[in-house]
């Protein structure tokens, strides 16, 4: 991997190729003016080199710059009306288009929240599109642009909207978010591809191993090179600082600094001061202002003639250019920089920070060309004069502090650098600029072969010992709380853990979040999970994530706050990344809870959509099905038993909302077993509470071919008609269920009939039967009498055939519940290996209410109906061994009924009739 560092080339191609530097035409003439620059003096070029320069630079840095206008250059221009036409038609259009959307702005909680929470959906597709191990960092940078596109589309909707509109704030932290995951995403794929390739190779080899292959004629730039190709520590600490650069490039871009760097429309410095000097000279009256100005117009003139000074005008446009200049070079942008110096007209400062370059000369080694031509070399051969120099210069008091900052930038020198970076970005970027400047130059000196004695540094540099644990460390115990409250943000403290390369740390650090609640406030800020989960699966991917249980825990708060942002479509593929079928099962189950708890009510198809997604990323969804259900229908440890099997207690919105959760097992057939194991769970729970209209409820929503389709499944499956233990059970307590509540409707529908429907006499049969006198009538009225006795004849005849015909059937359903084969009512055929479970507990409590409560129900149709002799076939059946049924029964139970069958017999004995 070839890195083209600003120690090297004094610019970060790559950082100035994404921010449309000029062209390479401009390049080479600023390389062409550098190169003339160095045959000459740095603090007094002559005036013919000068030109030389502002002639060529006419022709390159300015031409093609709107925001540059030559005196003497013929530009083409539209006419006066012409051009006011064309900005009329603009504005118009514009005006228009940002009132529309500041419309929008307005309408809108939070301006431009909705569209940045696309990024949910475009992470997934991204996740999913690039699924092969070696397209992980095409997949990284396709997160960054996707985060960057959003950064662009916020930046353009607050530069519209006007100063300190209410609703921008959260807009702006929004931005500000996004800049950071775009900036640690980039941080990511450059670090992490480069850590990646030199684990191929021996990252650790002894210092005269690399430099084995080195001659006389290795030049600086040769070893430097050599240098970060071999030393991973160096090359990925470049790594950061360009990345540093880069960021600082992307907020300098939308900053008011590329507005205000151009100064004038001549190549003059200190034109204000100049103008004063020529003013004294020919005799020209001067204001206040103007008093006690150099004499001269060198560069060391200032310094070297301290009681005088520039024009204030000058003065502050140098201190503006001084900023600009350390801005680009802030950015990794040394070009712009040294353009920037010859725009403002002190080409001198360009030729300062031509001072610290490498030098490099091709012609130091054997050439195998014909023509033997020479070529230019580069750099400074003096460069440690200039930096002995530069750092002398950064302890000159009387320089300004922008100035020192520079040349400290240049030269190395941490303290004098410092006080110029506010930021813990800043800091960082000072610090590792300084370590990789110390690295270089220990390994200059140490390996190159110079022909001449070199200038000794000061102590104070070479104790710059910096590593970046201990930067780090340095920056942690900063006595400025703004730095240290910088460094304590999530996003920086990712990024520090990358830098160091602690996957470990990271992930647990991570993970410890997610615990600490309302102080970090993470459940409020679902992009940042967004990226934690998505670091967890990049980490994973290549190796480098060894706990899984740290990564679950990530991608289960990521997941549960999809589902709270309404976007449970994406959380299936989540889940299916959890290594643990189990843990899968659950989460998956959990987010579909929590779809049916943010409901009223789920729709069916969209319970079929969401299991249909989790199906489609491999997830068990016969599994997921039950275990929402189990936890839906839940109930509690302990069901409230009403002892009074008369009552009935009404159902309950929670009730409905269990008895609908049953329609997640409907989705499938081969759910069925399952659907009617959970509903006699949640129907025993019911009769158990006496919720009568509950157990209808539920019973109903069971698909009649039920049992059916389970015996055709069981039978296709192995070829067996008896079904296993589990699903057999659960159908006999089906049947149990389902005999127990027809004998209610029977009985019911016989009581209802029998009671409140019997014919009532008219006032006139009564009389007739009272024999009453029937002779003072008309023959008319006793007429119309003897049809309504006749009438009320046929009624009672009819009704008694109806309560003949439901006492039949109310006393056959009954009988049903008291006679239930193979083990009686609410009993299992087989044993099973814990007979005492939950489930056997509450039928035999079942067993204790209800059968008691059937036979009483039976003993009351059958004494009301005069069917005495049938009273004693009742006392047989709850007396008989075979079905035990008296056993079941309470002491209370049995004397009540007892007590109906006695007077039943004694009725029979009135009656004449034999027992």
């Amino acid at each position: 991997m070839e890195f083209q560092s600003p120690i090297i080339s004094g610019s970060d191609l790559s950082v100035t190729d994404r921010l449309n530097l000029p062209s390479r035409r401009m390049k080479l003439s600023l390389e062409k003016s550098s190169n003339m620059m160095g045959a000459v003096s740095l603090a007094s070029p002559n005036r013919h080199t000068m030109s030389l320069m502002s002639d060529d630079l006419s022709r390159t840095i300015f031409e093609g710059d709107p925001t540059f206008t030559r005196i003497g250059l013929a530009v083409q221009r539209k006419t006066l009306d012409e051009t006011r036409v064309d900005l009329t038609l603009n504005n118009m259009s514009r005006k228009k288009h940002n009132e529309e959307l500041m419309s929008i702005l307005l309408e809108e909680e939070v301006p431009g929240v909705e569209n940045v929470l696309e990024l949910f959906e475009s992470f997934l597709q991204t996740f999913q599109s690039y699924g092969a191990e070696h397209q992980v960092f095409n997949q990284c940078a396709e997160y960054e642009s996707k985060c960057g596109e959003q950064v662009t589309a916020l930046h353009k909707l607050i530069q519209m909207a006007p100063q300190g509109h209410k609703k921008l704030a959260q807009a702006q932290e929004l931005e500000q978010e996004l800049r950071f995951e775009r900036d640690t995403w980039r941080l990511v794929a450059s670090l992490y591809q480069d850590r990646l390739n030199s684990e191929l190779q021996d990252s650790e080899m002894e210092s005269e191993e690399i430099w084995s292959g080195l001659d006389d004629a290795t030049s600086e730039d040769d070893l430097v090179r050599q240098l970060y190709d071999k030393n991973a520590i160096i090359r990925q600490a470049q790594l950061v600082v360009d990345w540093l650069e880069q960021r600082a490039a992307d907020v300098y871009h939308d900053s008011h600094y590329s507005q205000a760097e151009f100064y004038g429309d001549a190549v003059t410095g200190w034109e204000n001061t100049l103008h004063s000097l020529i003013s004294k000279k020919r005799g020209i009256s001067t204001d206040n202002a103007e008093q006690n100005l150099v004499t001269q117009m060198d560069p060391d003139a200032p310094n070297r003639e301290q009681s005088r000074r520039l024009h204030p005008l000058d003065k502050e446009d140098e201190m503006r250019l001084l900023r600009s200049v350390f801005a680009r070079l802030r950015c990794g942008q040394m070009d712009e920089a040294q353009q920037l110096c010859f725009r403002a007209g002190q080409p001198f400062r360009a030729a300062i920070l031509e001072g610290w370059k490498l030098f490099h000369d091709p012609n130091m080694k054997s050439r195998t060309d014909v023509a033997n031509t020479k070529e230019s070399p580069s750099g400074n051969p003096y460069r440690d004069i200039w930096k002995t120099m530069s750092w002398k210069e950064c302890e000159n008091v009387q320089l300004s502090e922008e100035e020192r900052s520079i040349l400290a930038l240049l030269c190395g020198h941490l303290k004098a650098l410092l006080p110029a970076c506010p930021s813990w970005e800043d800091q960082l970027w000072a610090h590792l600029r300084a370590m990789i400047d110390h690295c270089v130059e220990k390994e200059l000196r140490r390996c190159v072969n110079y022909k001449r004695q070199l200038q000794v540094l000061p102590d104070e540099y070479w104790n710059q010992q910096l590593t970046v644990e201990s930067i780090f460390s340095t920056l942690a115990a900063s006595r400025e709380k703004t730095l240290v409250a910088e460094g304590r943000d999530q996003y920086r403290i990712i990024q520090r853990y990358l830098i160091m390369d602690d996957v470990d740390g990271l992930l647990e650090e991570m993970s410890s979040w997610l615990s600490k609640g309302d102080s970090w406030s993470v459940h409020l800020r679902p992009h940042m999970l967004r990226l934690m989960a998505h670091l967890s699966l990049f980490f994973r991917r290549i190796g480098r994530g060894s706990s899984d249980d740290l990564i679950g825990s990530i991608l289960e708060a990521y997941v549960l706050q999809l589902v709270n942002l309404g976007r449970t479509d994406l959380a299936a593929v989540y889940v299916a990344q959890l290594p643990l079928p189990e843990d899968q099962i659950r989460l998956y189950a959990q987010c579909l809870v929590m779809v049916e708890d943010q409901q009223e009510s789920c729709e069916d198809t969209e319970r079929q959509r969401l299991l249909y997604l989790a199906h489609q990323v491999g997830l068990d969804v016969n599994a997921i099905a039950k275990q929402v259900v189990i936890t839906l229908c839940n109930q509690g440890d302990n069901i409230q038993h009403t002892s009074d099997a008369s009552l009935q207690v009404a159902t309950s919105a929670e009730d409905e909302r269990r008895i609908r959760s049953l329609s997640w097992l409907l989705m499938d057939p081969s759910m069925r077993s399952q659907l009617l194991i959970q509903a006699n769970t949640l129907m025993r729970g019911y009769l158990l509470r006496r919720q009568i209209e509950a157990v209808k409820l539920t019973f109903k929503l069971i698909p009649p071919d039920t049992l059916k389709i389970l015996s055709e499944l069981w039978e296709s499956r192995t070829g067996l008609t008896d079904l296993p233990t589990e699903v057999a059970a659960a159908t006999r307590e089906y049947l149990s269920i389902q005999a127990y509540i027809d004998a209610l409707d029977a009985f019911q529908e016989w009581f209802t009939r029998f009671h409140h429907s019997k014919p009532k006499k008219t006032e006139a049969s009564v009389q007739q039967q009272r024999g009453g006198a029937s002779a003072q009538l008309s023959f008319t009225e006793n007429l119309l009498k003897e049809q309504h006795l006749k009438q009320h004849q046929v009624e009672m005849l009819r009704w008694q055939a109806a309560v003949d015909s439901l006492t039949e059937t109310a006393i056959d359903k009954l009988y049903n519940v008291l006679l239930f084969p193979d083990g009686g009512w609410m009993g299992d055929s087989v044993q099973f290996e814990d007979e005492d479970t939950p489930r056997q507990q509450q039928q035999q409590l079942l067993r204790q209410s209800c059968i008691p409560h059937a036979a009483l129900l039976l003993c009351n149709v059958l004494t009301s109906t005069h069917r005495h002799s049938q009273c004693l076939e009742l006392a047989n059946v709850v007396a008989s061994e075979q079905q035990s049924l008296y056993k079941v029964c309470s002491a209370e139970q049995l004397a009540q009924l007892t007590k109906q069958l006695r007077q039943a017999y004694v009725k029979l004995l009135d009656l004449g009739e034999s027992p």
